[in-house]
């Protein structure tokens, strides 16, 4: 049993056939701009994580200067 299907020509008009024509551009445009998208999310998450990440540290480090020097002269009279 062997199928027989011909492929029966469409009539679109000029601006459908246009857009349809134009599609696989545009497809590659919206692939190429979600890439984009992507990768300039992901580089901005990774610079936020290591500017968090250092101001961590610089808090750390000026905490324990603070406890270190926080009663420093209090107990000095005048």
């Amino acid at each position: 049993m062997k199928n027989n299907r011909t492929i029966q020509p469409l009539e679109v008009s000029s601006s459908l056939h246009d857009k349809l024509m134009k599609s696989p551009v545009y497809a590659q445009k919206i692939k190429t701009r979600t890439l984009t998208v992507s990768i300039i999310t992901t580089l901005l998450i990774l610079i936020n994580l290591f500017y968090y990440m250092s101001n961590q540290e610089n808090l750390a480090e000026n905490q324990i200067l603070e406890s270190q020097y926080a009663n420093f002269g209090s107990d000095l009279a005048i």
